[in-house]
């Protein structure tokens, strides 16, 4: 007999499962075929879907319920939440949209920041608010993002882009291939590489990292976390005080500057402003030279260890 039954599948934010399924209720997610590393966040989505803290109906606050816009305001954080339908939270919204419109303007409605609500854009939950408050007269956006914060707005001021960065990333076989020491200044955790806005159907970063260890190459893992890489790849681990990452790169470039080891050419070719950027490494301004010594009592690691890895 032929078997005609399919799997089922779904796309998450974590990656791709096949669902298993008792009685039509979703009973367990299993890693993708295709996918060399499953997330093992993925499933944990099971065991929360009727779990007592999901929110399964529209809850609205009591006393916003009982006596309307700023009723008992200060109660917020602390007054209990009534259930109700549906069709009583589409007309709530809607009379609250109206009412906001008329005394305020369409501006005073706040459309969110931006949010991971599924996996693909037509049911992201953000674009299909905004299309719809686009049909009542518009909004008030947000700029950027929190996840990637200022980087965002300082970052295309030093390297001309941001999101041009981030969109052609160097692939895991040419590091494999051409990399000779890589340097992970909060090392390379597998749990940050496990998510994708768009969904993905095979993580790659565990075995990009494994691959460029058997070919040669060279980890520094830079981070108070020795598991931000993995122990197979035998990182030299320099465990930094927290938050002093921009004291090690100071000192890291006043050595190549002082040294003579940058390379000269390039930085003419390609960049602009390097002048004073020197004369700051240099104490030119402020008499502190950003020296491996320097960088040392700030970082907390010695001053050899400074020199060696530049």
């Amino acid at each position: 007999m032929e078997n005609n039954t399919r799997e089922l599948l779904t796309s998450t934010h974590w990656g791709t499962y096949v669902v298993d399924t008792i009685d039509g209720r979703v009973s367990a997610l299993r890693g993708f075929d295709h996918d060399p590393d499953p997330s093992p966040i993925g499933p944990g989505i099971v065991d929360v879907l009727e779990g007592p803290t999901r929110i399964m109906a529209p809850m609205v606050r009591k006393s916003w319920l009982e006596g309307g816009p700023g009723t008992k305001t200060k109660k917020r954080g602390s007054d209990e939440f009534v259930e109700v339908s549906w069709d009583d939270t589409n007309r709530l919204v809607a009379d609250e949209l109206e009412r906001v419109r008329k005394a305020h303007g369409n501006q005073a409605i706040y459309a969110g920041s931006y949010g991971w609500a599924s996996a693909g854009r037509f049911h992201h939950a953000q674009s299909q608010l905004k299309r719809f408050l686009n049909c009542i007269g518009g909004y008030t956006g947000s700029k950027n993002t929190y996840s990637f914060a200022a980087a965002e707005v300082l970052v295309p001021h030093i390297l001309g882009t941001f999101r041009g960065h981030l969109d052609t990333t160097t692939s895991w076989e040419s590091i494999a291939s051409d990399c000779e020491l890589f340097v992970a200044f909060g090392g390379v955790p597998l749990k940050n590489g496990q998510i994708s806005q768009g969904g993905t159907g095979a993580h790659v970063q565990k075995g990009g990292l494994l691959a460029a260890h058997e070919a040669g190459v060279k980890f520094v893992n830079i981070s108070p976390l020795r598991s931000d890489l993995l122990d197979q790849v035998s990182a030299d681990w320099l465990a930094i005080r927290p938050n002093t990452d921009v004291a090690l790169m100071l000192g890291l470039a006043h050595v190549l500057l002082s040294e003579d080891l940058h390379d000269r050419s390039f930085l003419h070719r390609y960049t602009v402003g390097f002048d004073h950027f020197a004369g700051y490494l240099l104490g030119d301004a402020d008499g502190i030279p950003k020296s491996s010594e320097w960088a040392a009592e700030i970082c907390e690691i010695p001053a050899d260890t400074i020199r060696d890895l530049a």
